[in-house]
């Protein structure tokens, strides 16, 4: 999950005063308050409007960490995945070499954010998106490390002739790994999309819209009221 930004913070900043400004007029209006130029009670058509803004900012807020938790969290895993599809599908020394190097960069992102597990010495044995059953597949470290380590086999394969026999076995190998690791960055894709971070903030976002929907509700039916007591 990325940590919240500037804008981020602005936008809920603003989402909140205008439930807040919007909780306060319906309050003071299912009480009979007179909202009114002479009142201390008075709510401007500038606060109304920053509520409406603020239930915009709601759907703005949620639209914007959807789309920056894919681009942090999601799209560095597609981008490792079109990497070792680049592998299988080459036999160049140099451009696998160039692949495995953008498959490091993108794991260096994606790490981050994930969570750690620590052995009796302190030591982080694993970097795991699965954060309940979780296995070795998905463990993230392993991953770096078998990149690491195809980054040392292609490197001593490139100055090989492509004729002898312990090219043709090196690059087997780099291409087997390259389709397990495509596997299990595969099976660990759902689980960034699942993380207890992501949850609790759909159940914020999802609980903001409710809310939402209820004042509109309360709103709607003191308009009735109000018209059924005209006539």
């Amino acid at each position: 999950m990325p940590e919240f930004g500037s804008i981020a913070m602005i936008v809920l900043a603003i989402a909140i005063v205008g439930i807040v400004v919007v909780t306060a007029k319906l309050r003071l209006n299912s009480n009979n308050v007179s909202i009114d130029a002479g009142s201390n009670t008075v709510m401007s058509d500038t606060l109304y409007k920053l509520a409406m803004v603020g239930i915009l900012g709601i759907i703005v807020f949620g639209g914007f960490m959807a789309i920056s938790g894919y681009n942090s969290d999601i799209y560095p895993l597609d981008r490792i995945r079109g990497n070792l599809d680049g592998i299988v599908a080459s036999s160049d020394p140099n451009v696998i070499h160039d692949h495995l190097v953008a498959i490091q960069s993108d794991l260096d992102v994606v790490l981050v954010n994930l969570p750690e597990t620590t052995d009796a010495q302190g030591m982080v044995i694993a970097k795991n998106p699965v954060w309940i059953f979780s296995t070795e597949s998905t463990n993230f470290l392993r991953i770096q490390n078998n990149i690491e380590s195809m980054i040392t086999s292609v490197n001593e394969i490139s100055s090989i002739s492509k004729d002898n026999s312990a090219y043709h076995t090196s690059m087997l190998d780099i291409n087997s790994r390259a389709m397990l690791l495509k596997t299990n960055v595969m099976d660990a894709t759902p689980y960034m999309y699942v993380s207890p971070a992501n949850m609790m903030m759909s159940v914020i976002w999802v609980a903001a819209i409710i809310g939402i929907f209820i004042i509109l509700k309360r709103k709607k039916e003191q308009l009735q009221k109000v018209d059924e007591i005209g006539i």
